[in-house]
């Protein structure tokens, strides 16, 4: 929290979730694990509970068992989280994709999708994993993966907030006021695709660009 703000504890969040959502790379699991030492809450990641329960990666049980079994893990753990009061819930984009889980957190939390551009969000995937990054077969899922969760950015009934220019710090302050229940910043948070960004038109140049002077009365 800022300085000039009295602390937050667990006691000031109402009887909700956050949920955090949003496609690979772009820092839900780290903001929302500093989230949740800050107020002293836990902290639900889909990806880590599938892992832990079945002993091997998200990678190697798609490879092994194929999606179907993947989205029954997650469908199931989806519906034990859902049920979990004053935490934070990480659920990648791809989960969150799945109508019967988005369902689940409909009525359980504040459900935030995190965005940045993808410049970002490919520098944070390389940062927190390089050695992971190297192998060429690792990054071509990474990759493959970012794209099929990029497609929540465009979900008009989920908040979104643009993370691209801010720290983690920052990134927990405006989530935790969020939870709290203060209004969103409109500069940061919208719902559904952003506005295309629009670019100056661009002056010819070279002789097209020179204008033809003006005939002799």
């Amino acid at each position: 929290m800022t300085a000039d703000t009295a602390p937050i504890s667990r006691l000031d969040l109402p009887y909700k979730d956050l949920v955090l959502t949003g496609f690979l790379g772009v820092g839900k699991t780290t903001v929302g694990r500093y989230i949740a030492e800050q107020l002293e809450v836990d902290c639900f990641d889909l990806d880590e509970e599938i892992e832990t329960r079945e002993l091997m990666s998200i990678a190697k049980i798609r490879e092994q068992f194929g999606d179907s079994h993947l989205r029954t893990l997650e469908y199931d753990l989806c519906r034990q989280a859902a049920l979990m009061r004053r935490a934070v819930v990480v659920i990648p984009g791809a989960a969150m994709l799945d109508p019967r889980n988005a369902r689940a957190f409909a009525d359980a939390g504040q459900i935030v999708c995190l965005t940045c551009e993808l410049g970002e969000a490919l520098r944070r995937l390389h940062l927190s994993s390089e050695q992971h990054y190297r192998d060429v077969t690792i990054r071509r899922r990474m990759l493959s993966r970012m794209r099929r969760e990029y497609v929540i950015t465009s979900d008009p009934q989920i908040l979104q907030f643009d993370v691209t220019h801010l720290t983690v710090e920052e990134e927990a302050d405006l989530l935790i006021k969020l939870w709290i229940g203060e209004e969103p910043d409109k500069a940061r948070f919208r719902y559904g695709s952003p506005q295309p960004t629009q670019t100056s038109p661009k002056h010819p140049i070279g002789l097209a660009g020179k204008k033809k002077p003006l005939a002799k009365a």
